[in-house]
């Protein structure tokens, strides 16, 4: 591990404004949470909520901790907005006993809806916040939905969010020690951004130091040594963007991808999309593995569902589970390793250790799923001894796509 770098101007500022977060922080938990908000959520009669967006295979998940958030209130979700590209959940049953608009429909007469609290999606991946100042001109109070969980007395909803926001604050010296790992000064600027998004439990600091979500993994300013002798290991493929992003990246020419995906609707998905990418560009070695990544070969339970599965430590012998194994057990060699597994980062890296020190691949590991997740990964990549150089990048408006990289 390399000396903390001395900062630029931009580094220190960034490491002075999370020292006032934290300590205003511990005299008011909420201190940065708007006002107005506060009131419309805790003085009105009714709390009235229009969800905006429904992209994405995780929303009904997320639709859910709302729903539970609202009823805390004793109020409803008066609607669900479709923004322009939301394809996803359209016919899905689980939204179908909500009130329905597009966008168009709901800017048509905002009057309709006068006092509702607008609950914000729409930024997650995109490179600015879609309608908030038009929400604004009418007069509409406006949350992004990690802030909506964690408002003063919906806090029995905010679950990871305020569990990351709780443990980063309680631990504040021991996390600002790990600034001692980061080998340029972008990283440290996106770790004192990411401390204070989580401690203040306002995500607009996210959006500080957001990257390019189209490169997603692959931060375009890391060399992950990726070329034509590459052998990749993709361990959370979902639909396998990231193995064709990887693939188009090494003009398609590589020795071998390995897609492990655990969930059989998602693995169909990646199934198709990579025979399409070989029917386009001939015969590649690519091998699916309908399998998640863990320190054991077992079959464990998991929970939530689409994007949102997360494989838990306790076997399943029926029910709902997940076949799991361990790299190590899989593969004879390794040039590169993504993880991106709902939090069974640390013990896939166990599984994989000694791929790790025989081949000392190229890191991209997920660092947000857990309110442990910096300490924990960053001991045991320390702890391998290979002397990993380390970056931090953040390619996305919320904490996703929040990854460790070691080359």
């Amino acid at each position: 591990m390399s000396a903390l770098p001395k900062p630029d101007n931009a580094t220190q500022l960034a490491r002075d404004n999370l020292l006032k977060i934290h300590a205003r922080c511990q005299e008011d938990r909420h201190a940065y949470f708007p006002e107005t908000a506060g009131e419309l959520i805790n003085n009105t009669a009714e709390l009235r909520v229009i969800v905006f967006s429904t992209r994405g295979l995780g929303f009904c998940q997320q639709l859910d901790q709302i729903e539970a958030a609202v009823r805390l209130k004793g109020g409803r979700i008066e609607a669900l907005v479709h923004d322009v590209d939301d394809k996803d959940n359209l016919q899905n049953p689980h939204i179908a006993g909500y009130t329905q608009l597009t966008a168009d429909t709901f800017f048509a007469n905002p009057e309709a809806y006068k006092g509702c609290l607008i609950v914000d999606r729409t930024c997650t991946w995109y490179p600015g916040i879609r309608y908030k100042v038009r929400l604004k001109q009418a007069g509409f109070t406006v949350l992004r939905v990690e802030q909506f969980l964690n408002a003063p007395g919906l806090e029995a909803a905010g679950g990871s969010y305020r569990l990351h926001a709780d443990v980063m604050l309680e631990r504040f010296d021991e996390f600002l020690a790990l600034e001692r790992h980061w080998v340029d000064d972008l990283s440290l600027q996106t770790y004192y951004y990411t401390l204070a998004a989580f401690i203040s439990m306002n995500h607009q600091y996210f959006a500080f130091h957001c990257g390019d979500y189209r490169q997603r993994y692959f931060s375009p300013d890391i060399d992950l040594k990726l070329n034509a002798q590459t052998v990749y290991a993709d361990c959370g493929s979902h639909d396998g963007q990231e193995v064709l992003i990887f693939a188009e990246r090494v003009k398609h020419q590589f020795k071998a991808v390995h897609a492990f995906e655990p969930d059989h609707t998602n693995f169909i998905n990646l199934s198709n999309n990579i025979a399409n990418y070989t029917a386009r560009h001939g015969a590649k070695p690519i091998y699916c593995h309908e399998l998640g990544v863990f320190d054991r070969n077992a079959y464990l339970y998991a929970e939530g569902y689409d994007s949102g599965v997360t494989i838990t430590d306790q076997a399943s012998s029926s029910g709902f589970g997940l076949h799991v194994c361990r790299l190590d057990d899989m593969l004879d060699e390794l040039t590169h390793l993504r993880l991106e597994i709902e939090g069974a980062e640390l013990e896939a890296l166990h599984g994989a250790n000694q791929l790790i020190l025989k081949n000392r691949p190229t890191l991209t590991v997920s660092a947000y799923h857990k309110a442990t997740d910096f300490p924990d990964l960053l001991k045991y990549i320390e702890e391998t001894g290979l002397d990993y150089q380390l970056s931090l990048r953040h390619q996305s408006l919320e904490p996703g796509v929040l990854c460790i990289y070691g080359v």
